[in-house]
């Protein structure tokens, strides 16, 4: 039992990738109620665990969005079935996270780092065994969308580059995953190329420019060769069309119910109703992490989550880097991670989501972040 807890966040991972493979939806929705259902029961049961990990004051960012969940439930949609199972799931994956983090303490981040090394290099190599590339339309490798494929492939890319050493095999691997990046199309995850990129020389200064040289010209070499809608060449197209549609009718939506928004189950909400015939780019959500919450809450409660959220945020930045007693470069990779996550909240739906691997990693490397700042300063406040 207490091995399955301890890694059961890294499980939950798996099942929202998943989610994202052609052809296993139903088995990673199955996977998903199991894994749900198992925390919740543990969760409920285990005095324990409520009062070491749930309740944790090391967790108190989850507590405080469990909490801002549960007011708005009970004062604006007390018994919409639906809006309870966005309440309930919330909360589960949050003690998900809160309790792996918890029973693994310093082996945390090596054992997070192993996880991400091989699952990044995973869904590249099966990709291509299983589908390779033709050239002809935006690459998604054995996902259902380009955009999901790209977000597994920067992931990798970052972490060859800030952690691993270098040599023939770490240097393939890097080809391989910014090929993979371009042939996607995503915009967002060429951003996320070159934010990687800013990490390596802000750590490294000049002392390592002919990686950074090789990363650029690769870039260039990949967009005369990556086939149509590859990733270059889409930045310099312009075409935001599909883009500003949602952004504009995510606007609209949030004023058609500005004050307490749509309700929890709608989160990434668009209101079709308001779409015109001839916008036929629109499909799901706005595409926009910051605009569902607007939607989602509405104004006095994004207020209250973004308060919240933004204090912690900034609390993690502020940080010395040296209170968590790994590697540098390990604790910058976990840092990129969350600066891509609010970055490419932008262009996607992360933060706000249940079985999306983005959002996932992100409050788990939150999770992990937070907890060992206020630890750290508990010990210290303690010894003065």
């Amino acid at each position: 039992m207490n091995f399955v807890l301890k890694y059961l966040a890294f499980i939950f991972l798996l099942n929202n990738i998943l989610f994202g493979v052609v052809g296993y939806y139903q088995i990673a929705n199955i996977m998903f109620l199991a894994i749900m259902t198992f925390t919740f029961i543990c969760s409920i049961y285990s005095l324990k665990i409520l009062k070491d990990v749930v309740f944790n004051k090391s967790f108190q960012l989850f507590f405080l969005l469990n909490l801002l969940n549960i007011v708005y439930y009970l004062f604006l949609e007390f018994g919409d079935l639906e809006s309870f199972k966005y309440l309930v799931a919330r909360f589960i994956q949050f003690s998900i996270f809160s309790i792996s983090v918890y029973l693994l303490k310093d082996n945390f981040v090596s054992t997070l780092l192993f996880f991400l090394k091989y699952i990044t290099i995973g869904c590249l190599i099966i990709s291509i065994v299983f589908n390779f590339p033709d050239l002809t339309s935006r690459y998604q490798g054995i996902f259902q969308n380009p955009n999901e494929f790209s977000i597994l492939m920067v992931i990798g890319f970052a972490y060859i580059l800030l952690v691993e050493k270098r040599n023939i095999y770490n240097y393939i691997l890097l080809i391989l995953f910014l090929y993979g990046i371009v042939l996607s199309g995503s915009r967002s995850a060429i951003l996320g190329v070159f934010m990687a990129v800013f990490v390596y020389l802000f750590h490294h200064k000049s002392n390592n420019l002919i990686n950074t040289i090789l990363i650029l010209s690769s870039l260039l070499l990949f967009s005369f060769f990556g086939g149509q809608n590859n990733a270059v060449q889409r930045i310099f197209e312009f075409d935001l069309i599909n883009r500003k549609y949602e952004y504009l009718y995510a606007l609209e939506t949030f004023l058609q119910k500005p004050i307490f928004g749509y309700g929890l189950k709608n989160y990434a909400h668009i209101d079709f109703s308001l779409i015109q015939f001839d916008d036929v780019k629109i499909d799901f959500g706005a595409h926009n992490a910051y605009l569902s919450i607007l939607v989602q809450y509405g104004a006095f409660f994004s207020i209250i989550f973004f308060s919240i959220f933004i204090y912690f945020i900034v609390k993690i930045y502020k940080t010395k880097l040296d209170i968590f007693n790994e590697n540098i470069l390990k604790v910058k990779y976990l840092l990129f991670v969350v600066s891509y996550t609010l970055v490419n909240g932008l262009f996607e739906n992360t933060i706000i989501g249940i079985n999306f691997f983005q959002t996932n990693l992100f409050w788990l490397i939150i999770c992990y972040l937070t907890c060992v700042i206020y630890q750290k300063n508990e010990s210290r406040s303690i010894s003065n």
